[in-house]
């Protein structure tokens, strides 16, 4: 147990030690991985869950009053599902858009802005 303990820590810790990417880049990074991939991902199979269950109450559990009983408290557990995930991912993009890990430059003051000779402004999201 304690030496998978240690293996898990020691792949978190991998590109701090060999200087891949910072504490910073690192959130962005898994933040950016939690929203455009995980979320998404969570949204399908919560939509298959439904989807299944709405057919085992209309289809396969017609005649059977229990079986859709089950089927009917499973599609609302699913319905459910998606309004935690609709929260989960808006939390999701409202604490990275805060903290500055969304992407975009992180603001500068009118001394940098006014020197900026590059294409567009630092700040912007492209």
């Amino acid at each position: 147990m304690k030496k998978t303990y240690l293996t898990i820590a020691s792949l978190l810790i991998l590109p701090f030690v060999t200087h891949a990417q910072d504490a910073q880049s690192f959130l962005k990074n898994f933040t950016k991985f939690l929203g455009d991939v995980f979320v998404p991902f969570l949204f399908g199979i919560a939509f298959l869950f439904f989807v299944y269950n709405a057919i085992r109450f209309f289809v396969m559990g017609g005649s059977n009053e229990e079986g859709r009983e089950k089927a009917k408290a499973l599609a609302i557990y699913g319905v459910a599902a998606f309004v935690l995930l609709i929260t989960f991912w808006g939390i999701i993009n409202l604490l990275s858009t805060s903290i500055g890990l969304d992407g975009c430059d992180a603001p500068k003051s009118d001394y940098f802005l006014q020197n900026f000779t590059g294409p567009t402004q630092p700040g912007n999201c492209p």
